[in-house]
């Protein structure tokens, strides 16, 4: 009896990845975010992490953290998406490459998208950094309304460039589903949870962002991956879905 192959990864129909993929779990995930908002989340646990006595957040200048989880951290995803490009012109001159090279690209497209997008979206949303509100230190009311076309009145906080980051590594997932290796998906995945929520919480233990602010950035960056792998994984030959 010839060995069993591990199972092959199926090739979604258009129709069902993008309801699945593009819509429902975006979707999920914004409700998410919107729900730590409004429910009070947000400001329960700000609150939690805030010392009246010192008037701030006691981690908000750990040095370790802000090595680590401010300043090191924004070169991950510029990094991953100039090591893609960097692959994907190798791909022209290394024949065994030249299956990478689309998930490279669409790899590239989501991580350098996704850092322009936040950098500019944090400037026309009001909901600043909690160690910038009165209530907690800082100089500013929370704002009454969520959006604004005056950059000079945006918050500069939502969504987290840290927590994008981080969660840019989702996009392994899509590239491991893209080149049909399911293992190599699902660890993706965990390591752009990890790497996400990781970030996030050096962030909101630094005062530096609410939950919900990080969420949107989770949001922001499985839509972006969902879109660019999109014809990756639904064109995908049938023939790649066996785990090699």
């Amino acid at each position: 009896m010839p060995p069993l192959s591990p199972p092959a990864l199926r090739k979604p129909t258009p129709a069902s990845y993008l309801l699945s993929h593009v819509f429902a779990i975006t979707l999920a995930l914004a409700c998410l975010a919107w729900w730590a908002n409004v429910s009070g989340l947000d400001m329960r646990i700000a609150r939690a992490l805030f010392d009246p006595a010192l008037d701030d957040f006691p981690l908000r200048l750990n040095r370790w953290l802000d090595l680590i989880g401010h300043r090191m951290v924004l070169a991950l995803p510029i990094g991953i998406g100039l090591a893609a490009v960097g692959v994907a012109a190798a791909s022209y001159r290394i024949p065994a490459w030249r299956p990478w090279r689309g998930p490279a690209l669409a790899l590239a497209a989501t991580c350098l998208t996704g850092q322009v997008l936040v950098n500019q979206l944090k400037h026309y949303t009001t909901l600043p950094r909690p160690y910038d509100l009165d209530s907690l230190g800082g100089y500013t009311p929370y704002p009454s309304f969520w959006w604004t076309w005056v950059r000079a009145a945006g918050g500069g906080a939502l969504p987290s460039g840290h927590a994008g980051a981080g969660y840019s590594m989702l996009t392994l997932y899509f590239v491991g589903w893209a080149l049909g290796r399911p293992a190599w998906r699902w660890w993706g995945l965990a390591a752009g949870i990890a790497g996400g929520v990781g970030f996030s919480t050096v962030r909101i233990l630094q005062g530096a962002h609410f939950l919900s602010q990080t969420l949107w950035s989770a949001t922001l960056m499985w839509f972006l991956a969902a879109l660019f792998f999109y014809p990756l994984i639904v064109a995908r030959p049938a023939a790649a879905g066996l785990n090699r």
